[in-house]
């Protein structure tokens, strides 16, 4: 009986030990356990109809002694549940108002088109709505103005419009076709400056968001760096570490940080709304406002922001598959590379710079190689680790490739991105110098696309599965949260 009572009093103590280990890791990190409890209570009504991750979280609440969060938590229920999506479409042709937010190219394998995204109202509701347009690019409608469209609705896991009749509404504007203008003359400047029509359609694609070669995207999502053609916080990143190198040659911090504001605004401007590309845009734009507050933010927090952010303008987002492995990978770099990076810190020591100074010009060579292959396999690690459940859920399988190719292949495309920045700088400064650039891109970009054309198929292999339930992800991930804690669980002093 005593031996019983001793287990018991071990399990009480073990249990309270981990709910501070908890408490601790949300009163440091609280932007991302209110984006989370916004996450889960809208989420669960609007794409899974039932409240059963609701009544877990509330519980965890409750056992962390979080008490505020669960008001949060019902009143994400009740933003979440006013805004259902209709249960009912109507079968007939309808009449709806449609505002468009973007225009794309869109290519089918019979022929080729356009897609307006925007929103549509009918029947005094508004749902996220894709317009495809197959007539002639001469009589298209132009995107910026609202129509009032004649047609039927479908909803296929997102809804679209068969527009019969478009309408143009007075007194009505949008950005849309200014965006699709101005991303058409870059891919005509590309095209004319680098003399590789196939660099120029990847390049094209890489920086515009618009990716209308087929094959291209299937090479990459086949090798599993599928990722790298989506606009994210990497390409916000690039733009951010050149603009923070051009500017900080001639003015001084605030400056800087004003014209990186700019920059950053134009360029989500350029690329136009989608969750995964919002999500870098508010990223970026916390993490600006951290600097020019001479407070810089944790990294989870700034994810918490923007997640929260996000999902308060619209909740419908957190159904998307670019907003979920942007999140995603975020987090599993937030949380875990520097973990990986300590591990593999056994295997690839970390030198620092009064270290290096005795070895020889080769061994500093060889040390920041190994450098180099730590921090990438740490990266590769971390981002996968959260990503796996999620790619065999909507794919059902992953590519052993993408391992390889994500140690080296996004760092090479941040150094064309880099040179490619360089080329349009100077095009209107300096001629010779931008086809310089505009050279070493198109020759370091072929050799890069060569790889993925003809990837080393010993090594294709494919964990592959024929369903992974959607119901496994959030204990998968709440597991990984506790492993992290454990890993990394604070000292008795600190509690």
């Amino acid at each position: 009986m005593s031996r019983y009572n001793g287990l018991e009093n071990v399990a009480v103590i073990s249990l309270r030990r981990l709910r501070d280990i908890h408490l601790l890791f949300w009163r440091e990190h609280p932007a991302l356990l209110c984006a989370l409890t916004l996450l889960i209570g809208t989420s669960s009504l609007l794409f899974l109809g039932h409240l059963l991750w609701p009544l877990l979280w509330c519980a965890y609440l409750i056992y962390c002694r979080l008490f505020p969060q669960i008001f949060l938590l019902l009143g994400t229920i009740f933003y979440g549940w006013c805004h259902l999506p209709p249960s009912q479409l109507p079968t007939g042709e309808i009449t709806a108002l449609f505002s468009p937010a973007s225009l794309q190219p869109n290519h089918s394998p019979f022929q080729k088109g356009l897609v307006y995204k925007g929103s549509l109202t009918f029947d005094r509701e508004t749902v996220p709505c894709s317009v495809f347009y197959r007539g002639l690019p001469a009589t298209r409608p132009r995107a910026d103005q609202n129509y009032c469209l004649s047609g039927k609705i479908e909803h296929k896991g997102d809804f679209f419009f068969k527009a019969k009749q478009w309408i143009p509404v007075a007194k009505s504007w949008s950005l849309a076709e200014l965006r699709y203008q101005t991303k058409e003359r870059f891919k005509k400047v590309l095209s004319e400056h680098l003399p590789s029509s196939r660099v120029a359609t990847f390049l094209s694609s890489l920086t515009t968001g618009d990716v209308e070669d087929r094959l291209l995207r299937y090479e990459f999502s086949r090798l599993g760096i599928q990722h790298i053609l989506a606009i994210s916080g990497f390409h916000f990143g690039i733009l951010i570490a050149f603009c923070t190198f051009a500017l900080g040659l001639f003015l001084p911090r605030i400056w800087k940080i004003g014209a990186l504001f700019l920059a950053v605004n134009a360029y989500f401007l350029f690329v136009g709304s989608s969750p995964s590309v919002q999500r870098s845009w508010l990223t970026a734009l916390f993490y600006l406002f951290g600097q020019f507050l001479g407070r810089p933010a944790n990294g989870l927090n700034l994810l918490g922001c923007a997640l929260g952010t996000e999902l308060i303008c619209n909740p419908l987002a957190a159904g998307n598959l670019g907003f979920q492995l942007s999140f995603l990978s975020c987090a599993g770099i937030l949380l875990f590379y520097p973990t990986f990076d300590r591990f593999l810190q056994t295997f690839f020591p970390k030198r620092s710079g009064q270290e290096s100074q005795p070895l020889t010009p080769l061994a500093k060579h060889g040390a920041l190689l190994a450098s180099f292959f730590r921090q990438s396999i740490s990266l590769t690690l971390a981002v996968n680790l959260l990503l796996l459940p999620l790619l065999l859920h909507h794919f059902h399988q992953f590519p052993l490739l993408g391992l390889l190719y994500n140690l080296f292949f996004p760092f090479m495309i941040g150094v064309t991105l880099f040179l490619l920045l360089i080329a349009l700088l100077f095009l209107p400064l300096y001629s010779p110098i931008a086809t310089l650039f505009f050279f070493f891109t198109d020759h370091l970009t072929a050799q890069l696309l060569e790889l993925t054309s003809n990837p080393p198929f010993a090594l294709d292999y494919l964990i592959q599965t024929q369903e992974f339930p959607a119901w496994a992800i959030p204990p998968f991930l709440f597991i990984l949260l506790n492993l992290y804690l454990l890993i990394t669980k604070p000292t008795e002093s600190t509690i």
